[in-house]
């Protein structure tokens, strides 16, 4: 599985989302790791009140912002997933429920292939957010529209951006339990607040490796899900590199983003492998964050 810098994942998916934006094509789904682990955060998020960026700094810990909306998530022991699809697609439709809704039977197809007992649950009402001062709660510890669980509890989060022609859906699949770190990274708050979050993680949400036994086969995970996604959509999935203008348009946004770590943002030059879903209309200004 490839694994690349935070500013160069972030910055494939915004080139994929806005060169389908120019002229929309064939759904693409994307499969990414994080190397080094990383702290993103919803394109609204200010990260020095969100996390203590001098802690991340210590621990080689990447910080960047998402074109997606959500909070806080630590990339560590995940596989990341991405759909990039036409704003009105047949394959994804074209409501943000929908979408969601598509794309989480997908996921739930190809988990369950990895012999998952995973389930799609239409959350209910949405608790209110929780804060301490400035800090949200983590992502992981909120509900989304539609959740991806297993034995009720959440193991894929999720945000998506639309931006006129196109849609971006990304997300993460859990593979173990670092993401609960993220509470180590957070600025200093009433043990009380940390005490509740660290619950909503340990009660709300699951891993893989808490799914399967022994070590999770991520390079099977990868192909089980695509696998998942060509049953699912009714499509087959074409292997297929990032196209010249979504290659320079990926450089140029990941050099100037604004990420720090030990990396130089950027550093990573080669695109990890999409997969291209022919059959759509298309080749998957607000944003809608849920995670």
């Amino acid at each position: 599985m490839a694994a690349s810098p935070a500013a160069w994942n972030m910055a494939v998916d915004q080139a994929l989302l806005q060169v389908m934006d120019e002229a929309p094509s064939s759904p693409v789904v994307r499969f990414y790791g994080w190397q080094p682990w990383a702290v993103s955060f919803g394109y609204g998020q200010d990260p020095s009140r969100e996390v203590d960026l001098r802690r991340c700094a210590e621990q080689g810990i990447d910080v960047v912002r998402r074109i997606t909306g959500g909070r806080a998530v630590l990339h560590a022991e995940e596989l990341t997933y991405s759909v990039v699809c036409a704003a009105v697609d047949p394959v994804l439709g074209e409501r943000i429920d929908e979408t969601y809704r598509r794309i989480g039977e997908a996921l739930v197809a190809g988990l369950q292939r990895f012999g998952v007992p995973a389930a799609l649950e239409r959350a209910g009402s949405r608790p209110p957010r929780t804060r301490a001062g400035d800090v949200a709660s983590p992502c992981f510890a909120s509900i989304a529209r539609s959740e991806v669980k297993v034995n009720g509890r959440k193991l894929v989060g999720s945000a998506q951006r639309r931006l006129g022609n196109a849609v971006l859906q990304h997300g993460s699949v859990l593979t173990g339990p670092a993401h609960r770190r993220l509470l180590d990274l957070l600025p200093t708050m009433p043990p009380q607040v940390l005490a509740v979050w660290q619950g909503q993680l340990r009660d709300g949400c699951i891993d893989l490796s808490e799914c399967v036994e022994g070590p999770v086969d991520e390079l099977r995970l990868r192909a089980e899900l695509a696998a998942g996604f060509a049953t699912a959509l009714g499509v087959e999935l074409v292997p297929a590199a990032l196209t010249a203008r979504e290659q320079a348009l990926a450089s140029a946004l990941a050099a100037s983003a604004p990420v720090r770590s030990g990396h130089r943002p950027g550093e990573a030059t080669l695109a990890s492998p999409v997969e291209a879903v022919p059959g759509g209309s298309g080749r998957l200004a607000g944003g809608v964050g849920d995670c």
